[in-house]
């Protein structure tokens, strides 16, 4: 599953929360920012749905 910056997010845990930053090679971390308002380190692999993902800026113009 890829996980974008800006995806709100639920992990294998439970919590959900908002990807704020993605980091890594060999295995990606991810930042998220939890609904009490505290960011949190998780491993993209314990990212078990994407709740919502941001429309696209693209359009037409």
């Amino acid at each position: 599953m890829m996980v974008q910056k800006g995806d709100i997010v639920r992990t294998s845990s439970g919590e959900t929360g908002e990807v704020k930053e993605i980091w890594g090679l060999a295995r990606s971390f991810i930042r998220l920012k939890l609904e009490d308002g505290k960011t949190k380190p998780f491993f993209e692999t314990e990212v078990v749905e994407i709740v919502m993902r941001p429309k696209s800026p693209r359009g037409r113009r």
